[in-house]
């Protein structure tokens, strides 16, 4: 019984080891992150009607610890989903700063006025984070494509899946109260998303019904119906 319980720990620490992955292409971010020849704008007259919300400063740096407790919760529930949902967001991003390459745009910021804590927090993330690569946002991105993989899952309970699911909105809509991204960065991050999901879906897919496994279990089904 020990051993079990110590493999099933080493394969859940193995598994997890594999979310390293995103940081380690969010160093691309980082040389990203600055402005280059061209800058784009993509701000409409809707967004110049919503409001900046300091308070939504709370959610929008949730994202890190968010993304990290919602990845390690799926590994020991769902390890299958938890690797789909790991490529996804990875693939996900990459095509984000590809995107970030060749067509940067930026975001124009509200002078903050004040320097209560909510304030100084987002001070904090207006310093660390320059006003540019925002079309797609990733943190809509990530957001949405774990709050797609817990509703998808059937090995989480769900009052989790409602949590995810809530805290994933929030957190997209704090892009927009905080003043880090435009409506049209949300419509890119999710677009991208759902290409993402479809593209590995229909991969996924193929790679199954070429699979030797696959196509011996359909022949012997045809055979099985010509017997009959």
């Amino acid at each position: 019984m020990i051993r079990v319980k110590s493999a099933s720990w080493w394969s859940y620490c193995l598994a997890c080891s594999a979310l390293l992955l995103i940081p380690l292409v969010g160093l691309i971010y980082v040389h990203l992150n600055q402005e280059g020849t061209r800058v784009y704008s993509l701000v409409t007259d809707l967004d110049r009607h919503i409001p900046f919300l300091k308070g939504f400063v709370v959610p929008y740096l949730s994202w890190y610890g968010f993304l990290l407790v919602c990845f390690l919760y799926l590994a020991y529930k769902d390890r299958r989903n938890y690797y789909i949902t790991l490529v996804e967001s990875v693939v996900g991003l990459l095509i984000c700063y590809g995107l970030y390459a060749i067509y940067q745009t930026t975001v124009p910021r509200p002078e903050l006025i004040g320097s209560d804590p909510l304030l100084r927090m987002v001070a904090w993330v207006y310093r660390t984070d320059e006003p540019f690569n925002c079309f797609p946002s990733t943190h809509v991105l990530t957001s949405y494509l774990m709050m797609r993989a817990y509703l998808r899952t059937t090995h989480v309970a769900l009052r989790y899946k409602i949590i995810v699911s809530c805290m994933s909105l929030l957190i997209i809509l704090s892009t927009q109260f905080v003043k880090q991204h435009v409506l049209l960065d949300i419509v890119g991050a999710i677009l991208v998303a759902e290409c993402v999901v479809y593209a590995l879906d229909r991969m996924r897919r193929g790679w199954l019904a070429d699979s030797p496994m696959t196509v011996r279990t359909q022949q012997s089904k045809l055979e099985g119906g010509l017997r009959q």
